[in-house]
């Protein structure tokens, strides 16, 4: 009898721990390891000097978007150079992108190059620096801001800012590169429309570089002595920046209002320390997104607009606060 209920217990013991075992969440397989998507288009991408902080802005934009939309940026940098700017057209052509965008180093010596991208059936989009009307019939777009009402911007400031009589001096950056006319235009609109009596007396080219435009201020201080100017237009931030070293070691920085083009971080640091007066917003990693989705559309067959502008906004002594988080 004994023997029998010893064999009954071992039995329910048996059974219980068959439950027990079969109960037991299974352990859980180890996380499938995901694999890398290859990309599914590519743009290829031919900017001008990749070192300059707008170029670095806009190039940034690019590989963000980029990676949202699947796509594979490849990148050429001829550093200014229209003959290279060419050559690595072609470099481009020869690797069968779905788009090549181009910001043209000169807007008329880029056309054959962009001829050559229609030739080869391959959608074009200009970006940042647009070419000049025979090369637009090549391209399907241009993205990039409105040179223009920055100048107007940074003309509000010089008129609020600059009395009556005040005389200036304008580094430029590329001759006859987009951006360079409009934003000396503008300003000088907006100074017509105020009566205001603030002329530019001299322009010398510095090639969007800080350090030529600080070497041209220098030159611009020996030519003008104390009293006869009494404010600098840069046509972006750096050279600004430049030309504000050069009036700092000659110790004339109280008779100048500098202004510049771009909402550089480092610009908005001076506006915010009295040494700049005023800036416009170029918002470049903008201008590197919206070609990004302009490139997408024109993939995916979908109509885009002729000109694409990213948004601007004078940035001022006042509301340099206000804008600061955009400055980059």
């Amino acid at each position: 009898m004994k023997g029998k209920k010893l064999q009954l217990i071992l039995s329910l013991l048996t059974i219980g721990t068959i439950i027990f075992t079969g109960c037991r969440p299974a352990a859980a397989p180890p996380p499938a390891v995901e694999e890398a998507k290859e990309p599914q288009y590519h743009i290829c991408v031919v900017h001008n000097l990749a070192d300059h902080p707008s170029i670095t802005a806009t190039a940034r934009g690019f590989e963000d978007e980029a990676a949202i939309y699947n796509m594979k940026v490849t990148f050429f940098d001829p550093a200014y150079d229209p003959v290279k700017q060419l050559a690595m057209i072609e470099d481009c052509i020869a690797l069968k992108p779905n788009v090549i965008l181009v910001n043209a180093v000169d807007p008329a010596a880029v056309v054959p190059g962009l001829k050559k991208v229609r030739d080869a059936g391959i959608p074009l989009i200009m970006h940042n620096a647009d070419t000049n009307e025979e090369g637009r019939q090549y391209s399907l777009s241009f993205v990039g801001s409105d040179y223009t009402e920055q100048g107007r911007a940074v003309g509000r400031t010089m008129v609020a800012q600059l009395p009556d009589g005040s005389k200036g001096v304008v580094i430029i950056g590329k001759p006859g590169q987009t951006g360079v006319q409009e934003r000396i235009d503008g300003a000088l609109e907006v100074i017509k429309a105020s009566g205001k009596d603030i002329q530019f007396i001299d322009y010398q080219p510095a090639e969007w570089m800080k350090d030529k435009a600080l070497t041209v201020m220098q030159d611009f201080l020996t030519r003008y002595p104390s009293g006869t100017i009494n404010f600098v237009y840069a046509l972006d931030d750096p050279m600004a920046l430049g030309a504000l070293e050069a009036i700092k070691a000659a110790g004339r920085l109280k008779e100048f209002k500098v202004f510049g083009v771009n909402g550089n971080k480092e610009a908005c640091d001076a506006i915010k320390a009295g040494e700049m007066h005023g800036t416009a917003l170029q918002l470049s990693y903008l201008a590197g997104v919206y070609s990004v989705r302009a490139a997408y559309d024109v993939i995916k067959g979908r109509l885009i607009p002729k000109w694409i502008p990213p948004p601007t906004a004078g940035v001022t002594p006042e509301n340099v606060d206000e804008w600061y988080e955009q400055c980059w």
